[in-house]
């Protein structure tokens, strides 16, 4: 009967019935309801989407932070291990860029991080993750990718960086800027992410003497 039919619709989810013969006014206050509580649900939707965001990616520049990095590089890696196949780091750091806060100010840093972590993203594939480590030094992690290509796109960068100057406001206009890239692989059995990191560590100071 009217009572199943109502049980069945409940329990399939109905978050609300009315019966007829229909009141307008009744019909009106339950859609308000129903309504605003959309809406609250829209809201506590897009705060927990918010709240994720913050956890994984940088507030400054959108890439991922270094928590996201800590806890899926080894992801990456272990695949590529196990598989067989080439992974490589690159490790990316602003040249002079306390030079750059000193003399333009820290908005013109943080517009200049901004700026970096744009053309690092059209400088890399879908499969890449980019994040920011902190500061001035971002690190890439390139599953699939021998050390030979890794350093192609490494120059690649450091070009895309260096050719086009970056603008940092109204009262600072642009200013010249280049970066130091520093390449490590996947190479030996015994490897590990923190050795893959370090190694790229390495090629980076290398780099920027």
């Amino acid at each position: 009967g009217e009572e199943a039919r109502l049980h069945r619709g409940l329990d399939m989810g109905v978050n609300d019935y009315i019966v007829r013969p229909v009141n307008t006014s009744e019909l009106l206050a339950r859609v308000r309801t129903q309504v605003k509580r959309k809406r609250y649900a829209d809201f506590l939707r897009s705060r927990l989407e918010q709240t994720v965001e913050m956890a994984v990616l940088d507030p400054l520049t959108a890439l991922h932070n270094r928590h996201y990095l800590n806890s899926h590089m080894k992801t990456l890696f272990e695949e590529s291990a196990d598989r067989g196949r080439a992974l490589s780091v690159m490790l990316i750091d602003v040249d002079h860029f306390k030079s750059i806060n000193d003399t333009y100010g820290h908005d013109a840093g943080d517009e200049v991080l901004r700026e970096l972590a744009l053309r690092l993203k059209r400088n890399i594939r879908g499969i890449d993750l980019a994040c920011r480590l902190g500061g001035e030094e971002f690190v890439v992690v390139m599953p699939d990718t021998s050390i030979d290509s890794a350093y192609l796109v490494a120059e690649r960068l450091r070009q895309c960086i260096a050719a086009t100057p970056f603008f940092v406001g109204d009262q600072n206009g642009s200013i010249d800027v280049t970066a130091s890239v520093g390449v490590a692989a996947l190479e030996f059995a015994e490897d590990t992410p923190d050795l893959i990191l370090k190694r790229a560590d390495q090629a980076l100071y290398c780099a920027k003497r």
